[in-house]
């Protein structure tokens, strides 16, 4: 009898401890997706940093974005000057221009301006996809010295200014740029995170690094997943 009852008692305890075992298991389950969801997207939204993640590319790399810019550069060039580029240019100017080197006489604005300018964008490309500051000047002067020698040699020569401002003075500026934009976006406001996605407005596009925060998750015995959040 004392037997029967003991039996029972430990079956009654098992019970209880196995619901306990769920009970437990179900609440660090939904913890973290579901009862608390708001503030774990208010957390990672208070830890994110705009910032640049510098890291080793391989030869492969290289080659894919020199040829994304340089195919940009065809469509680019026509659409900012369609005036230059269809008047003034033709495949005859392209092959009497091949191999020519000069000092052009363009108005001060588009050798200290316009293409400074350019150059920071094209800068500041390479930078938001994870190339050092040095790294960025050099692929800026590969994909710039192309442009001048097969690109604009449709509508004139190859500009000798041209060669070295567009991508050293254009890095001095991306330099600017790109440490003033991180301090915009970085402030918590609005305002200047519009003021340095304008400015600087490569962290807009996903390839830019560090944008986006990934943080694994685990609910359960079966459940793995990973949380995607971007910033804007």
């Amino acid at each position: 009898m004392v037997s029967n009852h003991t039996n029972q008692i430990k079956k009654q305890l098992m019970k209880y401890i196995l619901i306990l075992l769920i009970t437990i298991q179900f609440a660090s389950a939904i913890e973290p997706s579901q009862i608390d969801n708001t503030k774990n997207v208010e957390t990672r939204q208070k830890k994110y940093h705009y910032t640049y993640v510098d890291r080793d590319h391989t030869q492969r790399e290289n080659v894919m974005h020199t040829s994304i810019v340089y195919g940009l550069s065809w469509l680019v060039y026509p659409m900012t000057q369609p005036d230059t580029f269809f008047d003034e240019g033709s495949f005859r100017k392209y092959k009497d221009n091949f191999g020519k080197l000069v000092f052009d006489q363009d108005e001060p604005f588009w050798n200290w301006i316009v293409h400074p300018i350019s150059g920071s964008q094209l800068y500041l490309y390479y930078r938001a996809n994870g190339y050092n500051r040095i790294d960025s000047l050099t692929m800026s002067f590969i994909s710039s010295t192309l442009f001048e020698f097969t690109v604009e040699i449709y509508t004139e020569p190859a500009s000798i200014q041209d060669l070295y401002q567009t991508p050293i003075l254009g890095a001095v500026m991306g330099v600017g740029i790109e440490n003033l934009s991180m301090y915009l976006l970085n402030t918590g406001n609005m305002f200047g995170k519009v003021l340095g996605h304008l400015i600087n407005p490569m962290t807009l596009f996903w390839f830019y690094e560090g944008k986006m925060i990934l943080t694994p998750s685990y609910n359960g015995k079966d459940k793995v997943g990973l949380n995607f959040y971007m910033d804007f």
